[in-house]
């Protein structure tokens, strides 16, 4: 995958935003949307962003595709405000552009203009929070002061939350494939009910991503988590489709 491949994608309009919502236990209430990066490229067809993602990491580039789903997602929020659809939205960011002080400012500018930060999440991967040599407790402390929220987005050790528990997440996110295989995996299972009491212990808000049937949206209730997100509601999905789903659940 080349670099001027991907500077082209950001720069030409080759990428979208999918949204997959969240909705609130027990009332299984929707209460907002993870914006997701896609890219249709020219050439390869529509690109996952388990390719392009790391690609851009690689090339120098995550920096401007962030830029691109943080501006792009605050403008449609705001679209969603104007015609009387007020719900919260969150967007993957990267730790090297959480501890760049101008993307923070970036951030803070563009919700300023755009959007409402009470409605705004900050996600931060636990992989790479966990094992950050310069935990970024104030660029974190910096954004909830101005009423952004952060997650810590795909727990699946005890290693990760211990180590991150100084960074005061609003929410934790438990990873898909530990919620796709606990219901049918009894050691899946086992820790992430031992995962979800070290949350509640800590006093985050607990998420399940990847409920895919009735039986991961059971055990999610189970573990007294506060918001689900998966397929067993909706795949994510382009604007249209998510305000069509959004108005026949209503």
């Amino acid at each position: 995958m080349k670099r001027f491949e991907l500077a082209r994608a950001i720069t030409e309009n080759e990428l979208l935003l999918h949204y997959q919502p969240r909705l609130m236990l027990p009332s299984l209430t929707f209460r907002g949307v993870e914006a997701l990066v896609r890219w249709r490229s020219p050439e390869r067809g529509l690109v996952s962003p388990l390719q392009f993602v790391p690609a851009a990491e690689g090339a120098g580039l995550i920096r401007d595709l962030e830029a691109w789903v943080l501006r792009e997602a605050l403008l449609q929020s705001s679209v969603w405000r104007r015609d009387g659809l007020d719900f919260g939205v969150s967007v993957n960011i990267s730790l090297s552009d959480l501890h760049d002080q101008s993307f923070r400012r970036l951030m803070v500018h563009t919700l300023r203009i755009q959007g409402n930060p009470h409605a705004f999440i900050v996600e931060v991967s636990a992989a790479s929070a966990a094992t950050d040599p310069d935990p970024p407790l104030a660029a974190l402390e910096e954004l909830r002061e101005r009423g952004i929220r952060t997650a810590l987005d795909d727990v699946t050790t005890s290693e990760q939350i211990t180590a991150t528990r100084t960074l005061r997440w609003n929410y934790v996110k438990l990873g898909r494939s530990l919620i796709r295989s606990a219901p049918t995996d009894p050691a899946a299972a086992a820790l992430a009910r031992s995962l979800a009491e070290e949350v509640h212990r800590d006093g985050a808000r607990l998420a399940a991503v990847g409920v895919e049937n009735a039986a991961g949206l059971d055990f999610a209730r189970e573990l007294g988590c506060h918001l689900v997100q998966g397929y067993h509601f909706a795949a994510p999905m382009p604007t249209r489709e998510l305000i069509t789903w959004i108005r026949f659940r209503s």
